[in-house]
């Protein structure tokens, strides 16, 4: 199967696939198990790539991650991960995430590593709630999160779990652009 996608050419040397993408509101992410696996929007503007396709990225758990993110004000931070893979859909897509560095504190290891992936249909968390419907989104969430980049859309810096944040960097403050991207390792 062919799919569109967005590539970095230029972050740390390039070589970046973008697994997620997020600059406006125009594309909805409060989205079906279905939808996530398959993937959906424009990879120029908003996009999830697909879990299934993450996972044929990542299988062979050869792929660092690089998550970008973008206050409303424009300061901007990253983390960046030396191991990242996902596992195939009989496993929830089980994150597997390790090796943080980078300017915007890890918010991705701890809870949701060995986490699997949820949705407003399908809840894998640990929670006796389901965290994708409690804070309108899809993630690894454990009980429920540490970041949630596929919350609900904010037109400015509000606060709040329901949208795009990054705990470790600015607590609950939605984010205005996020971007999640793979590649080999070097």
């Amino acid at each position: 199967m062919t799919k569109f996608v967005y590539c970095d050419m230029t972050t740390e040397g390039g070589g970046w696939t973008a697994i997620q993408r997020r600059q406006d509101g125009s594309t909805d992410f409060y989205r079906t198990w279905s939808e996530y696996k398959q993937g959906f929007g424009d990879p120029s503007k908003n996009y999830w790539i697909g879990n299934d396709a993450i996972y044929e990225l990542t299988k062979n758990k050869d792929q660092e991650l690089r998550v970008s993110l973008q206050r409303f004000n424009g300061d901007e931070a990253y983390a960046q991960y030396s191991t990242f893979y996902v596992g195939d859909e009989n496993k929830k897509y089980k994150l597997t995430v390790s090796g943080y560095s980078g300017t915007a504190g890890d918010s991705l290891t701890y809870p949701h590593n060995g986490s699997k992936f949820s949705t407003k249909d399908q809840d894998n968390d640990v929670s006796s709630d389901n965290c994708a419907t409690i804070i309108h989104g899809a993630w690894w969430y454990k009980s429920c999160y540490n970041s949630n980049l596929n919350g609900e859309y904010a037109q400015s810096a509000l606060t709040g779990g329901k949208y795009p944040v990054w705990y470790h960097w600015k607590q609950t403050e939605a984010l205005k652009q996020t971007v999640m991207m793979i590649r080999y390792k070097n």
